[in-house]
């Protein structure tokens, strides 16, 4: 009888090493390429957000918010396109993220909101400013338009979405693509499924760049900021002028520029891309960066 209390006792710890030694690897940082810009660290609450800034420090500011679980260094080739524009680029890490202090499972679009203002306070910046804010991040950038309505009066979102739920098949893969537990070839498979055209290659740096426990705070954050599932108060973006470029391969968020263009047809611009996906920024840059170029000079005007 003894003998077999030890060796369920032993099987039992045998297993909790192996669930902790599993965990250890899903949720561990799969750090990404090192993001364009000066490195800076602002103050939110008792949070640390670093940043990266770039370009001349007279010129007009652009705000920049990644994608899910992803590191702002995804907008490095539209960062110097930006630069070379003469726009000044303020290039934000999410929270969990490169430095950034971890999120707690609390955090909520105005959390990540907030920390858009501490960075605006940190740089000194008192003019309102153009918001480029890619799947994820155009939560934020909508959230912080509504909660701050006069520190933006334009928000350019790649791939919106939020509003309604990703489809299953598509969350999975994204779990897949995100958690490290899972062999290359699947996590590929993963990516290409949930964030590129079909007829794209995955650059390298989409398989890398993943932070798990920033993806999990993040999606505490959507489920907490969306009780009204029909018109969730963070999603009008405020009045700001809205521009989408909206993929036309986009598998996770397809009816987030519908929507929107919908209930806000006066201050909402909506163009199409062909040939992209949800990750949109590698597969058309040239288009990209010109429809963007083009929406911050007309905000200028």
């Amino acid at each position: 009888m003894l003998t077999m209390l030890r060796f369920w006792i032993a099987a039992v710890l045998l297993l909790v090493v192996v669930v902790a030694v599993v965990l250890a690897v899903a949720l561990r940082d799969n750090q990404a390429r090192p993001a364009v810009g000066e490195r800076k660290i602002a103050q939110s609450g008792d949070a640390e957000v670093h940043y990266f800034v770039s370009g001349q420090r007279t010129a007009t500011p652009v705000v920049l918010l990644p994608s899910y679980a992803r590191s702002i260094s995804d907008c490095n080739e539209l960062v110097v396109e930006l630069n070379n524009a003469g726009f000044r680029s303020i290039a934000i890490q999410p929270r969990g993220v490169d430095g950034s202090s971890l999120p707690s499972m609390s955090t909520t679009f105005h959390t990540y909101a907030s920390d858009v203002a501490a960075v605006l306070a940190a740089e000194n910046i008192q003019t309102s400013v153009s918001i480029i804010g890619h799947a994820y991040g155009n939560r934020t950038a909508r959230t912080f338009a509504t909660d701050y309505p006069q520190r933006s009066h334009q928000l350019i979102l790649l791939a919106a979405g939020g509003e309604t739920p990703t489809p299953p098949e598509v969350s999975s893969a994204i779990m897949k693509a995100m958690f490290g537990i899972f062999p290359e070839s699947q996590r590929r498979e993963a990516v290409a499924f949930a964030f590129f055209a079909r007829d794209s290659v995955v650059p390298e740096y989409w398989m890398r760049g993943w932070y798990p426990m920033a993806g999990l705070a993040q999606g505490s954050a959507t489920a907490a900021s969306t009780t009204d599932k029909t018109n969730p108060a963070w999603a009008s973006g405020g009045n700001d002028q809205i521009v989408i470029l909206q993929p036309a391969e986009d598998a996770a968020a397809e009816l987030g520029a519908a929507s929107l263009l919908e209930r806000f047809p006066d201050r909402v611009r909506v163009h199409r891309i062909e040939g992209a996906g949800h990750a949109i920024l590698p597969e058309q840059p040239e288009l990209v960066t010109q429809l963007i170029l083009a929406a911050l000079q007309q905000a200028q005007l």
